[in-house]
């Protein structure tokens, strides 16, 4: 009966001596019985199976009986996951003679039980990646969805810290955008991390989109080169999944345990999926963001037509209104050219997306019917200048009117006349010289026409003084302008900061502080400032420099990049806020997501970067 069951059965004396062994033995350990019997358990078992079932040998002599499993390397058996059974045989006096041995294995068992148990892992963990999904859905920024994301995950793996990363274009600096740690974990959101530090090998791999599984950095050939890298966050394993998409590293998700750790194969897969749910719900929260953007932007074009229609139509109906009526040819000519003038400046406006027109060109625009046969008859002269949009269309119709009656009654009104047109900057105004010469005897009218009309209350709207000097030799006009132009770049080199060549005399006297951590950029901005009249302070590449100047000098106003190496420019902005220090944001960010200062984005033009500066223009004391 006991050689026809597939288990040990055997019976061991006081001596630790096997007295009977059935057949199984002979399986297990490739001899035959009559060379087990007789022979001790040290002999048969060896060294190493014999200490793991020593305690419960000495248990059963003592009369105890027992039942216990566990992994036995058997000499000549390989290692057996094992239930044993030690019942002890006492005699009527008391004696233990020996026990009786029953072993079954369960190898076969447990590793099902294994197997069942990791399948129940990952029916967890899908489940908890639908419900993880559902979660990440009501998320709308990146980073919220990060932060939640890694905090499931260090959950379930039970890790030290977890972090999603997104890595620049070139592949070299790293930024954790979300990340979950446990008590007393450092935080790593915010800085810039260079990949290379961590182990040049270890980033090689994450660029080629292998996932990068360290189970001690100190031992692993990619990172034992860059321990301190480590140390200083106190890592000694973790999981780094790379997300690469278009062939570039994008970003990563990383798990860290402070101690070493051997990271099943579970585990790894576990994280990346993770790591894909989070660029999933990234992608659609960013296109989300964009269509909100984009929804906004066409509300704002459709109020900004709206009301630019209306304007139109409002000041088309003033003239239709207005313009005497003294015979139908005479009314038609009159309004036909102020609707004219009209058109000319939003034409020229809509080729610059209403930023302005320049002087000269709406001038030529105006003079153009004068200036085609009569080449020499029309001279202009004068710097670049701009005219911002809100100032061109009532700028066209003076120059129109005053074009209109030179035509008429002035210079070109007869062979031989000339009109010069000569503007230039005095006091920060801008002053235009109209002045006619070779026609007719001119004399001052005797009335007010409607024409002079326009000109004087289109003259107040751009807050212009205009006068007349009635000469013989022709029309001197004077139109002085206080707002609505500004120096205008002709030409030049561009950076990657600003477009055109700088203005000059917009900031004179002013000390301008620069807070730009891009050396070309920088410099750039300094020559601009210093053509404009200013005196540049900086410039300063960081905030702490930044924030000493502001303690140690005497400044008027700032341009602040929006981020200097990775830390945001809020504590320079603050500190000049509480001097009541005007300063400007320049940024290269579409939405930079500010809302105490004026934003120019990169590159911008210097005469907007001069404008905005000057917009409130402070006196030191």
């Amino acid at each position: 009966m006991a050689d026809a069951v597939p288990i040990l059965i055997g019976y061991v004396d006081a001596d630790r001596r096997y007295r009977f062994v059935n057949r199984a033995y002979e399986t297990w350990f490739g001899v035959r019985r009559e060379d087990i019997e007789g022979r001790s358990l040290l002999e048969v078992m060896g060294a190493d199976a014999y200490e793991r079932v020593r305690d419960h040998v000495d248990g059963a002599l003592e009369g105890q009986s027992l039942t216990f499993e566990g992994e036995v390397p058997y000499q000549a058996a390989g290692l057996r996951h094992v239930e044993a059974k030690y019942v002890p045989d006492v005699a009527p006096d008391g004696a233990v003679l020996g026990y009786y041995v029953l072993v079954t294995d369960i190898s076969a068992r447990k590793r099902a039980e294994a197997e069942l148990a990791r399948l129940l892992v990952r029916e967890r963990r899908r489940a908890l990646m639908l419900d993880l999904g559902r979660q990440l859905r009501e998320e709308s920024e990146v980073a919220a969805i990060a932060d939640r994301a890694c905090a499931v995950l260090a959950a379930q793996l039970g890790a030290q810290r977890a972090g999603y990363a997104e890595v620049d274009l070139a592949g070299v600096s790293t930024q954790i955008v979300g990340e979950w740690g446990g008590e007393g974990v450092q935080p790593l959101v915010g800085p810039l991390f260079v990949l290379d530090d961590f182990g040049p090998a270890m980033s090689d791999d994450l660029r080629a989109g292998v996932q990068v599984v360290i189970d001690d950095v100190r031992e692993d050939t990619r990172t034992r080169h860059s321990l301190d890298a480590y140390v200083a966050l106190d890592i000694r394993a973790f999981v780094a999944v790379p997300l690469v998409k278009a062939g570039r590293l994008v970003s990563y998700l990383f798990v860290c345990q402070e101690c070493a750790r051997t990271w099943g194969v579970d585990e790894v897969a576990f994280v990346g999926d993770v790591a894909e749910l989070i660029w999933a719900a990234s992608g659609r929260a960013r296109a989300d963001a964009a269509l909100r953007q984009a929804e906004e932007t066409e509300r704002l074009l459709i109020r900004e037509v709206d009301h630019r229609a209306k304007n139109v139509l409002a000041v088309v109906q003033s003239l239709v209104q207005l313009t005497p009526f003294v015979d139908k040819r005479q009314y038609v000519t009159a309004l036909s050219g102020r609707i004219g003038s009209l058109a000319r400046s939003h034409s020229l406006l809509s080729t610059t997306r209403w930023t302005g027109a320049g002087l000269r060109a709406l001038l030529e625009q105006e003079l153009e019917a004068y200036s085609v046969e009569h080449e020499s008859r029309v001279v202009l002269d004068g710097p670049p200048v701009l005219i911002r949009a809100e100032a061109a269309q009532s700028l066209g119709l003076v120059v129109h009117e005053l074009a209109t009656n030179a035509s008429k009654y002035g210079a070109l009104s007869a062979p031989g006349g000339v009109l010069e047109v000569r503007w230039t900057w005095e006091a920060g105004r801008l002053v235009i010289d109209w002045r006619e010469g070779g026609g007719p005897t001119t004399i001052a009218p005797a009335r007010r026409g409607f024409g002079s009309t326009l000109i004087q209350n289109a003259g107040k709207q751009l807050g212009a003084q205009v006068s007349h000097d009635w000469r013989a030799e022709g029309l001197h006009c004077r139109i002085e302008l206080s707002r609505g132009a500004l120096p205008h770049a002709g030409g030049g080199e561009r950076s990657a900061a600003m477009t055109g060549a700088p203005p000059d005399g917009g900031l004179q006297d002013q000390r301008v502080l620069v807070v730009e951590d891009e050396a070309l950029v920088a410099m750039e901005l300094a020559r601009v400032l210093a053509l404009a009249g200013a005196q540049v302070v900086g410039p300063a590449g960081d905030v702490e420099e930044a924030l000493e100047l502001i303690e140690s000098s005497l400044i008027d106003r700032a341009v602040l990049d929006v981020n200097l190496g990775g830390r945001m420019v809020t504590p320079v902005a603050k500190a000049l806020a509480e001097r009541a220090i005007p300063f400007v944001y320049l940024t290269g960010y579409q939405e930079p997501g500010l809302d105490d200062g004026p934003v120019l984005h990169k590159p911008a033009a210097p005469e907007a970067l001069v404008s905005a500066l000057a917009g409130r223009r402070v006196e030191r004391v």
